[in-house]
């Protein structure tokens, strides 16, 4: 069987994130680091260095003016960045395409962006505390009808296929589902998590299965 990977946040934006926080990190600024920051609710890049010289922040995210030239051709030529000023559009992108808010940026002498996480905010949604999502989880016993109240409209739709059909792929549930194969794979991934389906058998000949 092929293992796939499914992140709970689009590798591509953290990926984005990181190369554009060490192309435009300010080296000048002594005794300070970037940081991934990993918390409950969300993840934080943050980097040294507000806008640079000659960015005005009406501009931000359509214009890029590069900081660290060397830097920023070196990770252009590696493949690791794509068009000039190019970066934030492609983040917002790919949160949005999995059902997730786009990041939020704040800017002072340090530039911090903010991803979401996805528990928390399926969590605030249905206005569940932090506690209250794990236990959740783990409480499926509880009664999985009340759980599936608490799902998001993808969820739900995701769901609501699986139950009708077992045997359904992930092509044939974009395709009825009117999703996109990555918006399929991060919810089946939420419905695994809260333990109301799981696969049984491999990808191809295998099934899914209905918890409860």
């Amino acid at each position: 069987m092929n293992r796939r990977d499914v992140y709970e946040l689009p590798l591509e934006a953290i990926r984005e994130a990181v190369a554009n926080a060490i192309i435009h990190r300010d080296y000048s600024m002594r005794g300070t680091s970037l940081m991934v920051e990993v918390h409950d609710d969300r993840v934080d890049i943050v980097n040294p260095g507000g806008l640079p010289k000659g960015l005005d922040k009406k501009d931000f995210g359509k214009i890029s003016v590069r900081r660290n030239v060397r830097i920023a051709d070196l990770f252009f030529r590696m493949d690791k960045v794509e068009l000039a000023g190019t970066g934030i559009r492609r983040m917002r992108e790919a949160m949005v395409s999995v059902g997730l808010p786009p990041p939020k940026i704040s800017q002072t002498t340090f530039f911090t962006i903010t991803f979401k996480r996805p528990m928390l905010q399926d969590s605030a949604e249905a206005g569940l505390s932090i506690e209250s999502v794990g236990k959740r989880i783990k409480g499926v016993e509880k009664g999985v009808e009340k759980g599936v109240e608490n799902l998001s409209v993808n969820e739900k739709t995701i769901y609501g296929l699986i139950r009708k059909n077992p045997s359904i792929s992930k092509e044939a549930m974009a395709a009825e589902g009117n999703l996109t194969k990555k918006t399929v794979e991060y919810n089946l991934m939420k419905l695994k998590v809260k333990g109301l389906i799981r696969r049984i058998g491999p990808d191809k000949g295998g099934h899914w299965e209905v918890v409860g």
